[in-house]
């Protein structure tokens, strides 16, 4: 019975398959039912092209997205972790926490500023640099970009 029940199921799913697929008389295989250009065009979803953005909207992004992640803190322990993803470091010395600009997971060379240990001090500190950033144009990193092509 063990061997009918396996014939059973593998043909229910051959069936199955089976129901969901048409030969075309090219004898290609196609799905039935809509494309997925026909559903991107019903959705009006448009696909994205390769990031063109620049040095400084990568920034303003990183920037922004720091700040999220700030506004759901509570408490000064949370900023602590142990990678450098974010834009303060992953522990404070002596009371201070560094704060570092970083995009393409590189360092900002001269963006490196040390805050007091608190949520407020250090979104202070990377809304400044949020400011700093979004006064500047992409001529204004040409110089980070060229050190970063070098190394």
């Amino acid at each position: 019975m063990h061997v009918l029940e396996i014939v059973l199921q593998l043909s229910l799913v051959f069936v199955l398959c089976l129901g969901k697929l048409t030969a075309s008389t090219t004898g290609n295989i196609t799905m039935t039912g809509p494309t997925l250009e026909e559903l991107m065009q019903k959705y009006n979803i448009e696909p994205a092209t390769a990031q063109t953005s620049g040095p400084r909207a990568k920034l303003l992004a990183q920037a922004d997205r720091m700040l999220d992640t700030l506004a759901k803190y509570k408490a000064e322990d949370e900023l602590d972790g142990d990678t450098t993803r974010f834009w303060w470091a992953p522990q404070s010395v002596n009371g201070k926490r560094r704060v570092t600009v970083r995009y393409g997971g590189k360092v900002v060379e001269g963006l490196s500023v040390l805050a007091e240990n608190t949520l407020p001090s250090v979104r202070e500190k990377i809304e400044t640099f949020r400011k700093l950033i979004d006064d500047s144009t992409d001529d204004t990193w040409a110089a980070e970009e060229e050190r970063r092509k070098k190394k």
